[in-house]
Formats: C-alpha cells, sequence, structure tokens
C-alpha cells in the first residue's frame, strides 16, 4: 500500500515537471529524465504498480468517440467526460510544462480538434 494516495503521488510527479505514462508492454514511462531526482526515483519504484493500475484504469475509462466525425458537440461532452475524470489530462490543460495527455485523452482531444467550428 503506498505511503499517499495515487492522485498525491501523480500530483508531486507533474509539480516537478515529469509526465508518467504506459509504455509498450504495460510498463511504466517517466519522462523527462533529466528532472528526476534521487527522490523522486524512489517514490516512483515504491509505487510504480499503483501508478500503472491508475493509468491502466484511466485509459480503460474513457468513451468511444461518436461515429459521425461532424457531430463535434457530441466529440466535445466526451473529450470533457474524460478530461475532468483523468488527472493527466487535467494536468495537461495546465500548460505544456505539465506534460501531454493520457493516450485516451490524446485521441479524444484530437478528434474534437479536427472537428470543433
Amino acid at each position: 500500500m503506498p505511503a499517499l494516495p495515487v492522485h498525491d503521488i501523480v500530483e508531486v510527479l507533474h509539480d516537478a515537471g515529469l509526465r508518467v505514462s504506459l509504455v509498450s508492454g504495460g510498463d511504466l514511462g517517466v519522462s523527462p529524465a533529466s528532472r528526476l531526482t534521487h527522490e523522486l526515483r524512489d517514490l516512483i519504484r515504491g509505487n510504480k504498480a499503483v501508478l500503472v493500475d491508475w493509468l491502466q484504469a484511466a485509459n480503460d475509462q474513457a468513451p468511444e468517440p461518436p461515429l459521425d466525425p461532424e457531430a463535434w458537440h457530441e466529440l466535445a461532452q466526451a473529450y470533457y467526460a474524460h478530461h475532468f475524470n483523468c488527472n493527466v489530462c487535467i494536468a495537461a490543460g495546465r500548460g505544456s510544462r505539465y506534460g501531454p495527455r493520457c493516450g485516451a485523452g490524446t485521441g479524444l482531444w484530437n478528434a474534437y480538434q479536427r472537428t470543433s467550428p
């Protein structure tokens, strides 16, 4: 069991300018590596399984975008339904220094941006 709740761990990492994501094979990726300190590495190593589970759950909760690409209102609703329930996407909305959206959020955001008026 982690010493901190997973949302607090993610916030610490984002405040340090780090982005956590799932990489191939279900492993955890953290970037940029140049911002990692010894303490942050220990925090990540000690909570790796919890972080991986949290990222997988965030990706699993993403709604499917609507079939009609012209339905930008539906795309907007799908994106925002995900965004406000995903700390990775909320942090990304604060600016580029907080990292990109999660995989599900990126797909929804790109679909919305292509169709919005």
